[in-house]
């Protein structure tokens, strides 16, 4: 048994605790990170194969917060950011069997099949008269409805959210899911102006800071992006900056209180058991393991994790020679409406339309998105079983042929955590009962967003609040010498 002294541990080697540890590294203390899993980046992982380069997870990013911009250009020397191809502007929605461009302006809107005559009326009537919330936490599909109507919320709508939370918008929270979109919902009547007046403003306040700053307002990259290497170099970039101290194939099975912190025990595949004293943990966990390690030490923390849904997702690459697929691919790809039942699948990217390096040349990859609230039981079923699936979405709608020249599946069963009515209330009570836990931090994407911005952002709070507060020289090995004597 191995014993190590830290005055940092974090557990968990996601883009939360990643970035958490890095912030804390390069402050100068002494920290170390534990991953259960052989390779560190949970979810935000890429693969290359055949020349393929396949995303595990998240494809892709709009870097909108200043603390991603920090992460990315703190990293520059590491992963280079790469745009997506102007082709990924055109997004497509699925409806009655058949794919239709989503209206980008009043020509598109007033020609396209997605909406009936009474539809489209309601969407712009929304925009221009929309009735404001009265302060009450409603669905998105309360809102959508609301101000849109039942069309809208139905087609485009259920969409979009499909394809962020992968969630049922009966219930999903606003208020939760997007807190900037509910405010612009209980302050807005008519949307084209305020967002108008909000765009004007927005832009004032970023010359403003540039003057202040020297410097320009222009954010560095602008629209989709993604690394030369995929979104899981800044993974492995994170991991490499820590070294040694960063620990793969560590499942944490026991944590303990003690008086000058934690004794974390922990089981390697390679060394044995391993002990970890600390004067601080973070738990940066998924939301199920983080419920588990609590249970003993915070129940009531690990009883409102547990009340938390989550939606599972699986993830499949196919790979096609490109004679092989008669759809032209141009664009961003599809996503399915709740209401359409003819189709198995949340939706399709053709990745290498939006990132041309993602496939060798004269091949397609495809990354076909399968689970959510629509089959939660996605991750239990087979490889033929998915692969089935993911046929019936590519076959005849992308009119495909032959047999794939490579296939990947990739299974999250705790993927997405679901922000369902009442979700911020949990989130404030979770917050109020970790403040009472003395040095135990939690940090993931069931508190403030589900998004590699908002994991980031978080992250890099919750660093610079643990550097601040351990600012003094003393280290927690003179604290465990001292509990100990």
């Amino acid at each position: 048994m191995t014993n190590d002294i830290r005055d940092v541990l974090v557990v968990g080697g996601g883009i939360s605790g990643l970035t958490a540890a890095w912030y804390l590294y390069h402050a100068g203390i002494d920290v170390c990170l534990v991953d259960a899993a052989d390779d560190v980046g949970g979810v935000t992982r890429t693969e290359r194969r055949d020349g393929f380069l396949l995303e595990k997870g998240p494809f892709n990013v709009i870097v909108r917060d200043p603390a991603f911009v920090t992460l990315l250009e703190g990293l520059s020397d590491e992963v280079q950011v790469v745009s997506a191809s102007k082709a990924a502007k055109t997004r497509y929605l699925y409806k009655g069997g058949h794919l239709s461009a989503v209206p980008t302006n009043p020509i598109a809107l007033a020609t396209t099949p997605l909406l009936g005559v009474g539809g489209k009326l309601q969407l712009v009537k929304g925009m221009f008269i929309g009735r404001r919330s009265d302060g009450t936490e409603e669905t998105i599909e309360q809102v959508g409805i609301r101000r849109f109507g039942r069309q809208v919320t139905d087609t485009m709508i259920s969409a979009v959210i499909g394809g962020i939370f992968a969630g049922d918008i009966r219930k999903l929270s606003l208020k939760a899911c997007f807190p900037t979109v509910a405010k612009v919902d209980r302050e807005a009547r008519c949307l084209i102006a305020y967002g108008f007046k909000a765009g004007m403003r927005a832009k004032k306040e970023r010359k403003r800071r540039a003057q202040e700053e020297g410097g320009t307002s222009e954010r560095p990259w602008k629209g989709l992006v993604s690394l030369d290497g995929g979104l899981g170099s800044l993974t492995q970039a994170l991991a490499a900056s820590l070294g040694t101290d960063c620990v793969s194939s560590c499942r944490v099975s026991e944590v303990v209180e003690r008086d000058f912190g934690y004794e974390v025990r922990c089981e390697t595949r390679d060394d044995g058991d391993r002990v970890i004293r600390c004067r601080r943990l973070v738990l940066a966990t998924p939301i199920d393991a983080a419920a588990r390690l609590l249970k003993p030490l915070v129940p009531d923390a690990s009883a409102i994790m547990e009340s938390v849904e989550n939606a599972p997702m699986v993830v499949v690459n196919v790979g096609y020679k490109k004679e092989h697929v008669g759809h032209p691919l141009e664009g961003f790809g599809f996503l399915v409406p709740h209401n359409e039942t003819t189709t198995p699948v949340l939706g399709i990217l053709w990745a290498d339309s939006i990132f041309p390096h993602h496939a060798p040349e004269g091949h397609r990859l495809l990354r076909v998105f399968i689970g959510g609230s629509r089959t939660p039981n996605a991750h239990e079923l087979s490889d033929g079983e998915l692969l089935a699936r993911a046929n019936d979405g590519l076959h005849d709608l992308l009119q495909v042929s032959g047999d794939p020249v490579l296939v990947d599946i990739c299974r999250w069963p705790v993927a997405i955590p679901q922000y369902h009515v009442g979700h911020r209330d949990k989130v404030e009570r979770l917050k109020a009962v970790i403040a009472g836990q003395p040095n135990l931090d939690v940090i993931g994407n069931y508190l403030e967003g589900v998004s590699l911005n908002d994991c980031v952002r978080c992250a890099t709070n919750m660093a610079d609040e643990i550097i601040r507060q351990l600012g003094s020289n003393e280290t927690v090995d003179t604290r465990v010498m001292a509990a100990a004597s």
